[in-house]
């Protein structure tokens, strides 16, 4: 296996460096160009087909006005679940420059705060508030840390208008993971993607900690609406096991392991390219004169060859001397997907569960309680390979 990767990889560097030296970018000139559209509907075919939610879609007449109502249609519920892909893992990678700096969680730990408080909440609070204040919080989709600290609202700015995607219910609407997921960040994803030790980049290490929990918290609250859309696809038989008070058997009917599975590879995928340094220093330059010096044949070469290399070593163990060089990327794409399979999705899941069972008219079991997983999780154990 250890030659065969090898060979792979070699035969990538060599082929793309050849297509590089006769490839002529006249002939893209007349290709056509995809819309965000169909590349948002391309992305879709991948996320589960349950995902649909039984609401029309608002169309306009007008291409260049987008509604807030259209930004929770359909069509953006699917593409979202797999955009938030990327914004999570790059929030990671920001994190994961900075070493763990365990002061910045600790109440008391960085002095001339007000009150009882970390340096985190502090710098998370605070810009909830901010965020409060244009409206953050009324969208569906978010979810605050820290709710009862935001201002009331003043009417100062009109109300946004959502469409009605998820079920009229106080108590689902109360849902909120974030103490769980606050807890799980600090204690699990931190460590495991951040080096030991303190670099003094406090203020730096909480912003990037903000960008990576909103980006966390949005990921896992979206499954109200893949329980909704799931809901409206079997009613009787949530309702029979809602009845039955059976949370396992909830649990079995919306898992979709195989969608689950794709997730994974995909987030690993992902971490593998996005946390390395393009491979343009392996390429020759291949600038022709008559098209001013244009460079871009290197360039589509080296992305092609940087894509399938990081194929290659998504598929290889991170941590075995298998003969291979290490993994060089910004974080360990087998942490990721750890991230992903051990906290994010029993995370979602749990939110489903427990929207389930609100919406079947019965209040959830205590293991899936706001505060709690249903399965904890104390570190994470990575996969040796896909």
């Amino acid at each position: 296996m250890t030659v065969a990767l090898r060979l792979l990889k070699a035969t990538v560097l060599l082929s793309a460096t050849q297509y590089a030296a006769a490839y002529t970018p006249a002939s893209m000139s007349n290709s056509p160009r995809w819309s965000s559209s169909s590349l948002f509907s391309a992305a879709a075919k991948d996320v589960d087909s349950t995902t649909t939610v039984a609401a029309a879609t608002t169309t306009t007449d007008d291409e260049d006005h987008i509604t807030t109502r259209d930004l929770l249609s359909l069509d953006y519920i699917r593409s979202t679940l797999i955009r938030q892909e990327e914004t999570i893992i790059f929030a990671l990678i920001e994190r994961a420059q900075f070493r763990q700096n365990r002061q910045v969680y600790e109440k008391g730990g960085v002095s001339g705060l007000e009150g009882d408080t970390s340096f985190l909440e502090f710098m998370l609070s605070g810009t909830e508030k901010l965020h409060s204040a244009v409206r953050r919080y009324e969208s569906p989709e978010e979810h605050a840390f820290f709710p009862h600290l935001l201002p009331e609202f003043n009417d100062s700015m009109e109300h946004l208008d959502y469409p009605d995607l998820l079920a009229n219910d106080p108590a689902i609407n109360a849902l909120n993971w974030n103490p769980i997921l606050y807890e799980k960040y600090i204690n699990v994803i931190v460590p495991a993607i951040a080096a030991n030790g303190d670099d003094e980049q406090y203020g730096s290490t909480c912003v990037s900690d903000t960008a990576a929990l909103q980006a966390l918290s949005k990921r896992i609250h979206y499954g109200k609406f893949v329980a909704e859309s799931k809901y409206l696809s079997n009613p009787e038989g949530f309702q029979q096991l809602v009845d039955a008070g059976d949370a396992e058997g909830v649990m079995e009917l919306l898992t979709n392991a195989k969608v689950e599975e794709q997730v994974l590879t995909r987030a690993r995928l992902k971490a593998t390219t996005y946390g390395r340094e393009p491979m343009l220093s392996s390429f020759p330059m291949t600038r022709d004169a008559s098209n001013g010096g244009n460079d871009s044949t290197s360039i589509i070469a080296a992305a092609a060859a940087m894509a399938v290399v990081a194929a290659v070593e998504a598929m290889q163990d991170s941590t075995e001397d298998n003969g291979l060089d290490k993994i060089k990327g910004k974080v360990d794409p087998a942490i990721i997907e750890a991230i992903y399979r051990e906290l994010i999705i029993p995370m979602t899941k749990d939110i489903e569960v427990a929207y389930l069972f609100l919406r079947c008219g019965r209040e959830p079991p205590t293991e899936y309680a706001a505060d709690r997983m249903s399965i904890d999780v104390a570190k994470l154990s990575p996969r040796k390979a896909i």
